[in-house]
Parts: C-alpha cells; structure tokens; sequence
C-alpha cells in the first residue's frame, strides 16, 4: 500500500498547504444551522489583517490554497480581489464558500477572470432549502441561489455543491442530484453531516439517523449513475471519488485533513487564528493572533489536542478494517458531539461505510456483467 504523502507526514519546517480567510461574519442569510452565526456580527477582515495573513501562509508554501468564507464572503469582494492581486505572482489557487445569492451575470464573469472555484452551499428543492437557508427577512432562497448557478454555468464556471445533510434534507438527496443534472455546470456534491455548533445549538434542526443513511444516500448515488448514462452530465460526490482514488492506488490516509498536520491556518476577521475555520470559536483551538510577531503555527498547534492526530490514535478506528481509508473522520465534526477529538464520530463512521458499500458493489457489478 502507498502511504499517503499530501498531509500524511507532519513537516520538519513548517509547511501550510490552506489558508482559509474569513472575510466576513456577515450573511444576508439567516441558514437555521449556520455554524458561524453568519450574519448576527457584521464584521469584516481588514485589508491589513488579510495581509499579514497572506503574508505568513506564503512564506511558509511552496504551493498554497486560499479559500474565501464567511458569513458570505461576496460581501466584502473588494478584499477578495485585492488578495488575489496582492497574491498573483505566487503559486496560489483560489477558492470561495458562497451561497450564490449575489452572484449576477456581472460577479460571475469576475469569479471566472479571476480563477476563483466556487462552491455554493445548497441542501435541496425549494421545500427544504427554503427552510433551512431563508433570507435575513425570511423570504426563500432557493430562486436566488438557482439563478446564481446559473449565471456561473453562462460565465463558463462549474461549481462544486455543498449539501449539509440534516434530519430533513437527507431524505431529499436524489433531488438535489436531479437538480444539480439539470443545471449542467455542477461537477460535484459535497456532504456535510450536521454539527451541533453555532445556531444548530437550539435543537431544533437534527442531525440525520445514521441507521437511515443508506437508505437516503445510496439512491441518490444510484439516481448520479442513471442521469449519466442516459446522457446526462456525471454529478460526482466528492468522497466517493476520493475513495475510488485510494482503492484503486490503495493509499493509505493516515490525517483527515491538513488542520491535524499542521499545514492549515483559518484567520478570522478580527486576526485571531484556528487550525480550521469549523473549529472557529472553541477555546481549545484558539491558535494566538496573526499580527503577533511570535506568532507560529506549528508551536500553537502543539497545545491542542488536535496535534498528531493520526488514524491510530482515535478511539474506535483501531479494529476497522477499513480505517486506512479515512484518517479517522472528521475532527470538528468528533469535538462537536464529543467534546473529544479522539473519538470517531458514529455518522461519519455509516456514512463512510455507505459509500464503500455502494463502491464495491459497483465494482463487483461490472465483474460479473464482464
């Protein structure tokens, strides 16, 4: 088996490979779940902050990513652009977290001049988004977010979906994937388990039942396959794809993600920074300020629990069988339930297995048609 290298191995030197900026904390929508409480803080990230920001990820990079979040960072696109200016001579690729409500015909020509890959956050028909992402008033979402989509896909830009998957929004799947087919421009669907953080907080949206997932996610993967072969355009969802590279390479993941090597700071808009944006706002992982000048990454993360995390060390891994293939989920996504991150969490567990069941018979289907 290959030992995966990207992330795989904490560096002697520091390393960052992501560098997520929160450009704002203000939303124009209200999403029932939102993690960050977009909107109910309308602070932005001044151009000094993004700057000393930039600054410290490029000169510790050999190649970097830069992903725009918020809030919705389309709010404060002027610091976008200027980033990306500021950062144009480097090896850098640029990405953005939005909920395409603002991008009209005007900002999605500028999204593809300036090479940003967006990703629009959308969890489903106008019956559930509309519910769980309304507008600041409470008017639905939905239409904006489609039109959206569908200035990206004239401009010539294909888009990456991001689904929070809910008690609501799971059983909805297989039409989110008709929709996304329809629309042409979406390369793929991400699933994001709910976390128990931000306005989530007040119970009343639920995470989906795990023992449902199989149920709720298989059709829609099945529903892909079908829309393709009958020509239309291949949905992918991201974790699937992934999982076929490493079976096919038998790549061993040791990390989930780059915030446990190391190689990942996300900057708030005051300059305080996390080593993921999803652990924004927990004191454990709370990394220092970027403007301090003995400010390191890799000395502040050594104080945290997150440090060394690796697959061999988080409770219930050890005796799957096909641990090698995940890195032992999600750490945010463990803290939130747990409080731990040394502890896997269960829905990513049955989500992961949902996935490789439906790879796998996949696999074994081609072998006996063959």
């Amino acid at each position: 088996m290959i030992q995966e290298t990207a992330g795989n191995e904490l560096p002697e030197e520091e390393e960052i490979k992501l560098l997520v900026l929160r450009v704002t904390d203000d939303c124009n929508l209200r999403c029932r779940y939102c993690y960050a409480c977009g909107g109910d803080s309308r602070e932005s990230m001044s151009w000094d902050i993004a700057r000393q920001a930039v600054d410290y990820a490029l000169a510790r990079s050999r190649f970097l990513k830069i992903q725009f979040t918020g809030g919705e960072p389309l709010l404060n696109f002027p610091l976008v652009k200027k980033v990306i200016e500021y950062s144009r001579k480097s090896p850098v690729t640029f990405q953005m977290q939005t909920n395409g409500t603002l991008v009209g015909p005007a900002v999605a020509r500028e999204l593809k001049a300036l090479k940003i890959a967006p990703g629009v956050s959308l969890d489903g028909p106008p019956e559930v988004n509309d519910r769980l992402r309304p507008f600041a008033g409470g008017q639905p979402s939905t239409l904006a977010i489609i039109n959206g989509l569908q200035n990206l896909g004239t401009a010539g830009v294909k888009v990456g979906l991001t689904a929070v998957l809910t008690k609501e929004s799971a059983a909805y799947l297989t039409r989110l994937v008709e929709l996304a087919a329809y629309l042409g421009n979406i390369h793929g669907i991400a699933l994001d388990l709910l976390r128990p953080m931000g306005r989530c907080l007040s119970g009343k949206i639920l995470p989906p039942a795990p023992e449902l997932l199989a149920q709720q996610v298989k059709p829609a993967l099945c529903r892909a396959a079908e829309l393709a072969e009958m020509g239309g355009p291949l949905v992918r969802f991201r974790e699937v794809e992934r999982l076929k590279y490493q079976l096919r390479r038998e790549v061993v993941r040791q990390h989930y993600c780059y915030a446990t090597t190391g190689q990942s700071l996300a900057v708030m808009p005051d300059g305080s920074v996390y080593p993921c944006s999803s652990l924004a706002g927990a004191p454990a992982f709370y990394l220092g300020h970027i403007a301090c000048r003995e400010f390191s990454l890799t000395r502040s993360l050594r104080g945290t629990p997150l440090w060394q995390r690796m697959l061999n060390g988080v409770e219930g891994c050890r005796s799957c069988p096909d641990n090698w293939l995940c890195g032992g989920g999600c750490p945010a996504r463990a803290y939130a339930y747990s409080g731990r991150v040394d502890r896997a969490f269960t829905g990513d567990c049955r989500l992961k297995k949902v996935f490789l069941e439906y790879l796998r018979g996949t696999v074994k289907g081609k072998t006996a048609a063959g």
